[in-house]
């Protein structure tokens, strides 16, 4: 299972920063294993508790976590990480006051706590500078090949540029050229 050490590394690595235990609110000194708050992007206070805590106990110290915030007018979005097992009816309780992230996994690494924690981390965005891909009109010009890309495929793609109505145009006076109509509608050969 994964230790409350092992939590920490990835929330601290992420910008959390710990804080002493016991954690102390508005004078009230609260025994979790740990808990550290959001600096940069999160704002969240992450309390971290083991399933060793009787359920009754880790409901009451949530419970009491919770009132103590709001008496001190905290803004904080509490989340609770539970390492080990949590009985259903336990975690809808917990819920009432914070957020509940279990880690139940027998293993413990460290992409299963990042995936237990996710919600908390920051996400990993793709440089802009990195993601290819060039203007969509030329990459189906491109898709078409040089022996595909008539002068009528190049009439179409282009006109997609000016949007479905122009497609549809496009397509109409192909298709009416195809067929030897004019404008208006009749053939050219009569």
């Amino acid at each position: 299972m994964a230790s409350v050490q092992e939590v920490l590394a990835v929330l601290e690595s992420s910008g959390f920063e710990r804080l002493p235990k016991p954690l102390t609110i508005v004078g009230t000194e609260f025994d979790f294993e740990a808990a550290v708050r959001g600096t940069e992007t999160s704002h969240d206070l992450v309390v971290i508790a083991t399933d060793a805590v009787a359920p009754r106990r880790l409901r009451r110290l949530v419970a009491g976590l919770a009132r103590s915030l709001d008496l001190a007018s905290s803004r904080r979005p509490v989340s609770l990480v539970v390492l080990g097992e949590l009985a259903p009816a336990d975690r809808i309780e917990l819920e009432r006051y914070a957020r509940v992230l279990p880690i139940a996994s027998s293993k413990s690494e460290i992409a299963d706590i990042e995936d237990a924690v996710a919600v908390l981390l920051p996400l990993n965005l793709p440089n802009a500078d990195l993601v290819h891909g060039g203007d969509p009109l030329n990459e189906v010009l491109a898709a078409l090949g040089p022996l595909k890309s008539t002068s009528d495929h190049i009439a179409l793609v282009n006109a997609a540029a000016d949007g479905p109505d122009a497609v549809r145009e496009t397509l109409r006076r192909y298709a009416n050229e195809g067929a030897g109509w004019t404008d208006e509608g009749t053939s050219s050969d009569e």
